[in-house]
């Protein structure tokens, strides 16, 4: 009997066992892709009253979900029926979970990364949340350390022993780390653009060290490891091959032996349907005995025969509807997908073996179920020996600078400067008050503020950015003595963080996001009935503090748009008018604008360039500039295509930059490589560099007092330059 054959009975034996009779809560639905290469047709439901989910995992005979902003717990004691037990929402855009015992773990991009006391399964109750160096995505938890993949900014290590105060312990930047897993002292990082697997040995958790990279045919994302074999799941665009042949057909599955972690070898792959979708990005491993299923966003489910790790073969696929089964108004709102012509579904963002069946979660419609009786089996996972814990806390020390002293579970993330006294943001700490001398830093108070991720000052107020409370507007009546006079409750319908903002002396109107698509502005010339006069949305997203800290001319506001270029508006007349955005990609996502005199500095393509607000021109016609000290500037992107702007040049020459018109310097702080230069551009045609100093921590962007950079240095404290 030939393989192919022999595939096509097993999965017949499958799909014929009399458990897929439809159930009477939901219909079964026949939804797949037709080509024979992809398998058989499997049958699937919609599980009843589901919404959409995030992410999948089953401990100790639970099902738990990320969904409606949060944690979902469901006893599936009948496999095929799970009820829900209990939910608490209110976390934000969460994305991955795992779950240690009687502890939820879950990052949730933009918001951190939370713990969750799941003992009371009916009432699941928030532990603590922790500011991760950015985008907190992948997540896998080992013994007391939680591993976070953060994008960009590569992964963190973080200290959970005590899951009420969780710790920063170290990070260490990959080529955007989507997804990660630890195994045998081990952390791999599917890297996305990069298409790599980095490994990373992380046997003291607190200095971790890149060995090996493993390269991939598509861009990284989901791993699993069984033994000495490593699943890879990619996505987007081919690694290989004719650029022509590239887009798109990145989507599929590679397996290595790693028997030697630093010498893999690559055993098989198998490719999935080409298309391309840009808003998602979920491609997902889980394994069970000989099979290993394949979640591959819009395109779905694969159901492989791994028994032959050399020959993989696809048994069959199933492909999610494009609208909720149960309300056909909620679907994915994307045209894109919605196009009856095309096969590809609501994404599958996450999957989770169970008892005889598969649980599968729809991005916008909720969870599915698919059942493999006598196949499906929850697969034993042995990480081996959890990494320990540094014998020292994280220190904060940083050369060159004086620290206000570590910060490791809530970051300095902003400061705002008064005279001599400097107000910081520190997440869960609130708002604290320091005052700067010649001989250091000194805390003198606090505001009680329940969350602050961002602070500015404008005049004798204080803006802050609150999270899902919005942005709060405090005067200034003594250095210690800050009363709120107003707030804007709501800064986005739909996605309610507020992460940065930026205020300037000359205008009333505040520039903030949600880390989101969209910058907004805020008229608080009534600090009690503010008013957003402006929002304006962009290809890319705003990950970041992008936003100039300085007008020009007293009017020009400019910010870059994570590999999407630049946008220009003019605040004069305490109003807010876009004048220019330019889509080509401008800056990496650790780049960003400055205003120096009557143009701008912004970072472009590894070096930099001078942008004249009120003579705008085409990013392409820029004049790329190199650094004092900058030996050559990398290849920019050839154009603006998806492809070219995952490939944007990432050099630590790039960052966020801040100019003193007092004494001319210019400081560049490179949030992913934890770098600082400090120039001096008082002759802008001959720049001087003049210091460049090595950090531990992520620190964000610079601000002066008395020509000394002072910087919110993250886990490090507060941070002066001696």
């Amino acid at each position: 009997m030939s393989p192919r054959r022999a595939a096509k009975l097993l999965l017949f034996a499958l799909l014929a066992h009399p458990g897929n009779v439809p159930a009477a809560d939901g219909k079964i639905i026949i939804n797949a892709h037709p080509q024979p290469e992809y398998g058989l047709p499997i049958p699937f439901r919609k599980i009843p009253g589901t919404a959409g989910t995030l992410a999948l995992e089953i401990v100790g005979g639970r099902l738990y979900t990320l969904e409606d902003n949060g944690l979902s717990i469901y006893n599936i004691d009948n496999a095929k029926h799970p009820k829900k037990l209990g939910h608490i929402g209110g976390m934000g855009n969460v994305r991955q979970l795992r779950v240690r015992g009687k502890t939820a773990f879950l990052t949730s991009r933009q918001c951190g990364l939370w713990a969750v006391d799941v003992s009371d399964e009916s009432h699941p109750r928030i532990l603590s949340n922790f500011d991760a160096a950015e985008m907190s995505t992948g997540l896998d938890v080992a013994g007391n350390v939680a591993f976070i993949g953060n994008r960009v900014y590569g992964i963190q290590c973080v200290d959970v022993s005590d899951p009420a105060r969780m710790k920063n312990l170290s990070t260490l930047p990959t080529d955007e780390s989507q997804s990660v897993c630890y195994a045998n002292g081990w952390l791999l990082s599917g890297d996305w653009a990069g298409g790599e697997v980095t490994v990373i040995d992380v046997a003291d958790p607190s200095a971790p060290m890149a060995r090996a990279r493993i390269h991939l045919d598509g861009y990284g994302d989901g791993l699993a490891v069984r033994g000495n074999t490593l699943f890879a799941s990619t996505g987007q665009h081919k690694k290989s091959g004719p650029e022509e042949d590239r887009h798109g057909a990145g989507h599929g599955l590679d397996i290595f032996d790693i028997s030697d972690p630093l010498k893999p070898v690559k055993l098989s792959r198998v490719s999935f349907p080409r298309y391309y979708f840009g808003p998602c990005d979920y491609w997902t491993p889980r394994l069970s005995a000989n099979y290993c299923f394949a979640s591959d966003t819009i395109n779905g489910l694969f159901l492989l025969d791994i028994a032959d790790l050399k020959n993989p073969r696809i048994l069959g696929n199933l492909v999610l509807p494009k609208a909720d089964p149960e309300n056909p108004k909620i679907g994915v709102p994307y045209a894109q997908i919605m196009d009856p012509a095309i096969a590809q579904g609501d994404p599958v963002s996450s999957i989770a073996v169970g008892d005889g069946v598969l649980y599968i979660s729809g991005n916008y419609t909720g969870i599915y179920l698919a059942e493999f009786p006598g196949k499906a089996k929850l697969d034993p996972i042995d990480k081996g020996p959890p990494p320990q814990l540094p014998a020292k806390p994280y220190l904060g020390q940083e050369e060159g600078f004086i620290s206000s002293g570590p910060a490791a579970s809530n970051p300095v993330r902003a400061v705002a400067v008064h005279g001599d006294i400097a107000y910081t943001a520190n997440v869960w700490d609130g708002v604290k008050i320091h005052r700067l001398s010649d001989d250091g830093i000194t805390e003198v108070g606090q505001i009680d503020i329940d969350y602050a991720a961002d602070v500015k000052r404008s005049g004798n107020r204080l803006y802050v950015a609150e999270g899902q409370n919005g942005i709060g507007v405090y005067q200034i009546k003594s250095p210690t003595e800050v009363v709120e006079i107003g707030r804007l409750n709501v800064l986005e319908k739909g996605l309610n963080f507020a992460q940065f903002l930026w205020a300037f002396d000359s205008t009333e109107i505040v520039a903030a996001t949600c880390a989101g698509s969209r910058i907004n502005f805020v008229d608080f010339s009534n600090p009690k009935e503010p008013k957003i006069i402006l929002s304006e949305a962009g290809s890319q997203l705003l990950y970041g503090s992008y936003g100039g800290q300085a007008l020009v001319k007293q009017r020009y506001f400019a910010l870059t748009r994570h590999v999407g270029g630049l946008m220009l508006f003019d605040l004069a007349d305490n109003s807010a008018k876009k004048v220019w955005h330019d889509g080509f990609p401008l800056c990496s996502q650790t780049g960003s604008i400055a205003a120096m005199g009557d143009v701008f500095l912004t970072m472009r393509g590894g070096g930099y360039a001078f942008f004249d607000p009120e003579k705008p021109v085409a990013t392409t016609k820029l004049e790329r500039l190199k650094f004092p000290g900058q030996d050559t500037l990398p290849q920019d992107a050839p154009d603006d295509s998806p492809i070219s702007k995952a490939m944007f040049p990432k050099t630590d020459w790039d960052g966020l930059p801040n100019y003193d018109p007092g004494t001319g310097k210019l400081a560049v702080l490179n949030r992913t490589h934890k770098n600082i230069r400090i120039y001096d551009f008082s002759d802008k045609s001959h720049p001087k560099l003049l210091k460049h100093h090595r950090l531990h921590s992520n620190p964000y962007a610079p601000a002066f007092w008395k020509g000394r950079v002072l910087l919110p240095g993250g886990y490090s404290g507060l941070l002066l330059e001696k």
